[in-house]
């Protein structure tokens, strides 16, 4: 063993040289891109589609749930706007069917109320 580890370091010492070369030449090594096969270009091909697809759907969703989303409120608008006329018309009939203007219409016309014709039911 300590043969070994003698030839090793007279070994080293032999071959080191005292000056090291002052330029060294580099060599450019230029790789060329391998070329696809069938397999890759069709995977390739394949994954660009589906993203492609993915793209337009995702797109096309949101398109229709603006759409659905316009016309529901044009809806809630409309369904607003019948309620407050409700109101309203509700209000009007509530006026015209109360028994102050009940009166003042018959009085206009020349009607009496009699009470001998008024018949109170209570069940």
């Amino acid at each position: 063993m300590a043969q070994n580890a003698y030839e090793y370091s007279s070994a080293a010492a032999q071959q080191a040289p005292l000056t090291q070369p002052r330029h060294r030449q580099r060599k450019v090594i230029k790789y060329k891109a391998a070329a696809w096969t069938k397999k890759e270009r069709g995977l390739v091909i394949f994954v660009a589609a589906v993203v492609l697809s993915l793209m337009v759907g995702a797109v096309f969703t949101s398109m229709q749930i603006t759409k659905a989303t316009n016309s529901t409120t044009a809806i809630e608008t409309k369904i607003s706007n019948t309620k407050q006329n409700n109101d309203a018309l509700q209000t009007k009939i509530q006026d015209v069917t109360s028994k102050s203007n009940l009166d003042k219409v018959a009085k206009k016309y020349g009607m009496t109320l009699s009470d001998d014709s008024v018949r109170n039911v209570n069940q």
